[in-house]
């Protein structure tokens, strides 16, 4: 390989679509960034227009060569990843169906609920490894068949986030293991589980089914109409790609058993790499295939993360904005520093981060608990970091009943900040890594696109070349014994708000 050698990943979350260049050694070398609108065309509905997604990924692709000063020939190959869960379903033609369906969508509680009180859930837990969701995409599927019937019979093809933007990249309809494992792939086989559509009476969508290429292999190359529109040049190889949160693990280096990466991200994941397929026998941890061969997850996720912060900036940060534009930084850097002037504890305010819910929470409402006239936004704000915290911590223990955690390192947008970073190695009382790099979703899809050109022998040979630790947290002995108290108080907040959120919704 040559001087001039690089790798692009493309990640496409919830909320940004990034498109970073890679050296063979990981370092970033250019990354661009394009936020697609988020649609909500009725109260727990959650979607994106998804030729405004591609768009923006065209952009950001743009922007990227632009920014590297990198010629197309310079790329030797792409890895593409984005949110899991969630449905992007194309017609016959290869169009958009309709919108695509976000993770962060809940239109299909009410059947989740039915399938909980029939026994559903449980017949098929043992196959698939997890609870449904109103997020899974088998979930969506049922409720689309119900309500939305139109939209059921004209689709196709049922992809994801990534499979969709793979297809606008080569004209090939494909899916990796790890996107179909939220509820449509049998966790041991690591094929469809026809047990599935048959158990949820969507069986018409088993031949709708793309062919599943591992996420490290080419499935790929970038065609003439593609190199148009991005400027990347034609037959560029490109990789099957993987679910964001595999591939964020993979690019923080996180690949053997007990290895847990915790990403404070538009969720908060929580995910420990197996060995083998673990189930948990109270059906709260999920699991998951993991993209390396003979790797499983073991993951407990829910919406109560950075998105709250982003929330929280856009309706009452105002000033925050003004001075950060003044001095030439982000608004988070402008928190972060009130954050750090505030007492453990946030002067005795405690928040429920679920403005989007919570999975094992349905009914889950956000709410700031104990405030007084004396308090000011800086309190709010440290609430917000200490509550995103605590909801990640119960994650944690759920994850402990079932698994040994024998090191943690912490990616995602949270990660960046060293005050939040530190909040979360007290709460949890583990010492916390934090990986070189910002973009380890993108890192981790051009890992993968890195092994399927030979860059790399294999995934370990990857992890050794292209990942490092940047610093790391060591919990507070102090801090740690003033958290263990909050988080006690903030659980039984919890239990309490619990019976408000019920009434809430009805």
């Amino acid at each position: 390989m040559g001087a001039n050698n690089y790798l692009m990943g493309i990640d496409a979350g919830c909320t940004t679509v990034k498109a970073a260049i890679l050296s063979l050694e990981g370092k970033e070398i250019a990354v661009a960034r394009e936020k697609p609108p988020i649609l909500h065309p009725a109260p727990g509905r959650v979607e994106r227009d998804m030729e405004s997604l591609w768009r923006c990924t065209r952009e950001a692709i743009i922007k990227a060569l632009e920014k590297g000063s990198i010629t197309p020939d310079e790329v030797l190959g792409i890895g593409i990843t984005g949110h899991g869960d969630g449905l992007y379903l194309l017609d016959e033609n290869g169009r958009p169906v309709r919108n695509g369906i976000l993770s962060l969508d809940g239109r299909a509680s009410p059947l989740v609920k039915v399938w909980e009180e029939d026994g559903v859930t449980r017949e098929i837990f043992p196959v698939i490894g997890q609870r449904l969701h109103a997020c899974s995409p088998s979930s969506i599927l049922a409720w689309m068949k119900r309500e939305e019937r139109e939209s059921y019979d004209r689709a196709r093809w049922i992809l994801f986030c990534k499979d969709f933007i793979k297809f606008k990249l080569t004209d090939v309809i494909c899916t990796d293991e790890t996107d179909p494992s939220a509820s449509l792939i049998n966790v041991t086989t690591r094929r469809y589980a026809d047990e599935i559509f048959e158990a949820l009476d969507i069986e018409e969508c088993k031949d709708k089914l793309p062919e599943i290429i591992p996420g490290w292999r080419r499935c790929g190359e970038v065609t003439p109409k593609a190199s148009r529109e991005t400027g990347l040049k034609e037959g560029t190889p490109v990789a099957s790609g993987l679910h964001d949160i595999d591939a964020t693990a993979l690019g923080s280096g996180c690949l053997e058993n007990g290895q847990m990466i915790m990403i404070i991200g538009t969720w908060t994941i929580n995910e420990v790499i197996q060995d083998r397929p673990a189930l948990d026998p109270m059906r709260l941890c999920q699991t998951r295939i993991y993209g390396a061969p003979g790797r499983w997850l073991l993951l407990n996720a829910d919406p109560s993360s950075a998105a709250n912060l982003e929330w929280f900036i856009d309706q009452f940060c105002d000033h925050e904005r003004l001075e950060a534009e003044r001095l030439g930084v982000s608004p988070y850097v402008i928190c972060d520093g009130e954050v750090e002037a505030t007492d453990i504890g946030a002067g005795g305010v405690i928040y429920h981060p679920f403005l989007y819910g919570s999975l094992d929470r349905p009914t889950a409402k956000a709410g700031f608990y104990g405030l007084a006239g004396w308090h000011e936004r800086r309190h709010l704000l440290r609430a917000l970091y200490e509550g995103v915290a605590f909801a990640t911590n119960m994650c944690i223990e759920n994850l402990r009943r079932v698994t040994e955690i024998k090191e943690v390192r912490i990616a995602g947008g949270g990660a960046r900040s060293r005050i939040w970073t530190q909040i979360f190695a007290d709460v949890t009382g583990y010492p916390i890594n934090v990986p070189d790099g910002i973009e380890l979703g993108a890192r981790g899809a051009a890992m993968c696109a890195g092994i399927s050109i030979g860059a790399y022998r294999d995934h370990r040979a990857a992890v050794r070349k292209a990942t490092s630790i940047s610093w790391r947290h060591i919990p507070k002995s102090e801090s740690k014994v003033k958290y263990s108290s909050i988080y006690s108080k903030f659980k039984d907040s919890i239990s309490d708000a619990s019976h408000i959120w019920e009434k809430l919704i009805k």
